[in-house]
């Protein structure tokens, strides 16, 4: 049948408006429904922390919030993190958002997004979060949210101490070597060890030893590490204060290598023992130092084990309570596909009910003030958070290099191929190096 030019027109017209309507409808994207954010897309976050609680939380966010259901979490072991993360970054894979602990921040720092003060008022982070949680706070702006944070604490066998006549742990470095470890170390008429009081002195069989040198050089009033910029200065073994004398870092090692120096009336440890933690489980260690987030998972390996947690030992004369803690935050990749998703997910994720939520599904403590405030009703939870206000970390450029260096430093002295003074010195030199 011949159409006329009329309907020819019309036949036209009719099929151009469809094909526009249909390319309309495909581009068509709805205002969100009010209460309901606008993610723009998938949001993938990945992190050092399990899955499970943090699948959870987003999970309950998707009951209210549609956009929520598009937001995965991808746990990768603390170990693999930064090589996943590197490797994702340069074949163009890269996350939206990462959880991280602070130990991971200057080594990736140039790989995150900084958010400015002028957004992010630093009056504002302190008042929200605890003094420690600043380790996100550098002179150029946030580089995360804080979450949570991990406190050393000293785990401590009650039977141990109770056949020595001792109803608590130490609260003092001084009552731990005076009292503590000359009853509760046992050793063979030939100096070989059945029992120890501390595990002190060896890197490689002391599973938190980073932690522990930490600690000890905080305690000491160490500078630690100062950064302006990308510029870092290492003052480890320098005051805080440049009036005062004494080398914090060379004081800590002194100490921590006596308790590993058989001639010496502390020895408690060398290398020949397994690790730390496996002879606190099995009952042949009085105190070990680990984690607040520890405190379970000892309690289910050994059920019998009869232990309880305190705060780390303080100097007798300190005026200032410190212990090391690692503090975990979440950052925005500067390669992130969906930036605008990602902030938007770090602020519900960061938010204290949430952040709660995360805490206590991996036995961590809260960096908010208002959550720690509120106190915890769980056994060592309690404990846990009193130690939150005292903890601090430093900005390290490569946990695992540290580790390296901070054993070579151990094996030099242990070997006499150098003096600590010495050793301590050679390890800042080489540790400068790599933030370069």
């Amino acid at each position: 049948m011949k159409l006329r030019p009329f309907e020819l027109t019309l036949v036209v017209v009719f099929g151009l408006m469809m094909v526009l309507s249909l390319i309309l409808l495909r581009m068509y994207q709805p205002e969100p429904e009010i209460g309901q954010v606008a993610l723009g897309g998938p949001v993938s976050v990945w992190g050092t922390l399990p899955a499970d609680s943090i699948n959870e939380v987003l999970r309950g966010l998707a009951v209210t919030q549609e956009a929520y259901k598009k937001v995965t979490y991808r746990y990768i072991s603390p170990e693999s993190f930064d090589t996943v993360f590197i490797n994702a970054l340069a074949d163009g894979s890269a996350p939206d958002l990462i959880l991280i602990p602070h130990e991971s921040i200057v080594k990736h720092r140039t790989r995150l997004e900084v958010l400015p003060y002028e957004n992010f008022p630093k009056r504002d982070f302190r008042n929200i979060y605890v003094d420690g949680a600043e380790i996100f706070a550098l002179s150029d702006g946030i580089t995360a949210y804080p979450i949570a944070v991990d406190p050393l604490m000293l785990y401590w066998n009650r039977n141990l101490l109770a056949q020595e006549n001792f109803i608590s742990a130490p609260t003092t470095w001084e009552d731990l070597v005076a009292n503590k470890v000359p009853a509760l170390t046992k050793r063979t008429p030939n100096r070989t060890l059945t029992q120890s009081a501390v595990a002190l002195g060896e890197y490689s069989n002391v599973r938190n030893a980073f932690a522990i040198i930490s600690l000890l050089a905080i305690q000491g009033g160490s500078a630690l590490v100062t950064e302006t910029g990308n510029f870092y200065q290492v003052k480890l073994d320098e005051g805080q204060d440049s009036g005062v004398a004494g080398r914090p870092l060379t004081t800590a090692i002194t100490f921590y290598t006596n308790f590993n120096t058989v001639a010496n009336t502390l020895y408690s440890w060398d290398r020949s023992q397994p690790l730390d933690r496996e002879q606190f489980l099995a009952e042949r260690l009085a105190f070990y130092f680990g984690f607040g987030s520890e405190a379970r998972e000892l309690e289910g390996r050994n059920p019998n084990l009869n232990f309880d947690i305190a705060q780390v030992p303080q100097g007798q004369t300190a005026t200032l309570s410190r212990t090391y803690g690692v503090f975990y935050g979440l950052a925005v990749p500067r390669l992130a596909r969906n930036k605008q998703g990602a902030y938007l997910v770090r602020q519900d994720l960061s938010s204290a009910a949430n952040a709660k939520l995360i805490v206590e599904a991996n036995n961590l403590a809260p960096v908010h003030r208002s959550l720690l405030a509120a106190g915890s009703n769980d056994m060592y939870g309690r404990i846990i958070y009193e130690a939150v206000p005292s903890a601090r970390g430093w900005l390290n450029p490569d946990r695992a290099r540290t580790d390296e260096l901070f054993t070579q430093m151990l094996d030099d002295i242990r070997a006499n191929r150098t003096t600590i003074p010495s050793a301590v010195r050679d390890t800042i030199i080489r540790l400068e190096q790599v933030y370069r």
